[in-house]
């Protein structure tokens, strides 16, 4: 364990791009159940067309760059990973609402929110899965992954990176027209 988080701000970006994907990949599979465990329907509630919400992606991965001190207690990562969850979850709203002119999340009928961009739950939730992801969850894929050959990663890796690259370009088009 201790290696692990101590490596992690030496990786590259191929390796950051796998983490970034495979984090982000979780996180639609989250968000896709609980609107369904919540609705009764299955919807894409990431803004793009493929199965990858960036917002988890983007979070964790800095969860992991942030946190990389292996002897920081579970309270004092849970604290760490609640605000960069947080952070970005309220300049990922505003962002996206100036761009694409629409809110994908609101937590306005939520206590303790502010302008229905964050709230005090989902700050909680997120602190805990958060820290249960970087002490548990990562090492364990993180193991997995090191099993792959470097050949089979480098394939994988660039036809993620073009097929994610393409649901970019066909969401702004979409987006915009």
């Amino acid at each position: 364990m201790i290696k692990t988080m101590l490596r992690i701000r030496e990786q590259g970006l191929p390796i950051l791009f796998r983490w970034f994907i495979i984090y982000s990949m979780i996180g639609w599979f989250y968000e896709t159940m609980y609107c369904f465990l919540t609705s009764g329907v299955f919807r894409n509630r990431g803004f793009l067309f493929g199965p990858i919400c960036p917002i988890y992606g983007l979070s964790i991965l800095l969860m992991l760059l942030i946190c990389y001190d292996s002897n920081i207690s579970f309270l004092g990562l849970f604290f760490k990973c609640a605000f960069v969850a947080t952070a970005m979850e309220f300049v990922t709203s505003i962002w996206m609402e100036r761009i694409f002119n629409r809110r994908w999340w609101d937590y306005s009928n939520m206590p303790l929110n502010i302008n229905g961009r964050i709230c005090l739950g989902a700050t909680l939730l997120f602190g805990i899965l958060g820290a249960v992801i970087i002490r548990y969850v990562h090492p364990a894929i993180e193991r997995f992954i090191n099993r792959v050959s470097n050949e089979t990663m480098f394939i994988v890796g660039r036809i993620v990176l073009i097929v994610f690259l393409y649901d970019i370009v066909l969401t702004i088009q979409v987006g915009i027209n």
